[in-house]
């Protein structure tokens, strides 16, 4: 995850504003230095929320080299330590974005575990 591309990491609906000069990102008390993928890979779960399949998620993401060029076992390895830390978070909250978390996370890491082997994509 080392990089030095400033990233958001807290892309959401919420932080995102739609202006007549276009969109806009506010809310960048979480900005970090990482590898340009976690940017990406952290808006997977998003998408999934927005009505997207993880497949259909990824899908999209491979416009982006920054994707494209990240090893798909670092990816796995992501996306299965996101879910694992938003499902012991879910345990512990009654909050409803956190269980949404979770069941996007969890879907995410699913594919990336199961689903792909189950349609022998690379």
């Amino acid at each position: 995850m080392n990089g030095e591309t400033l990233i958001h990491s807290d892309l959401n609906p919420a932080n995102l504003i739609v202006t007549p000069l276009g969109l806009r990102i506010v809310d960048w008390a979480w900005a970090t230095k990482a590898a340009a993928w976690v940017e990406l890979a952290l808006l997977v779960q998003w998408l999934i929320g927005s009505g997207h399949s993880a497949q259909q998620a990824e899908e999209w993401l491979t416009q982006l080299p920054a994707w494209t060029a990240t090893d798909r076992q670092v990816l796995d390895h992501f996306a299965s330590k996101n879910a694992t830390k938003w499902a012991v978070r879910s345990r512990q909250s009654a909050e409803l974005w956190v269980h949404d978390l979770e069941m996007w996370t969890g879907a995410w890491a699913n594919h990336r575990t199961y689903d792909r082997q189950t349609t022998h994509e690379p």
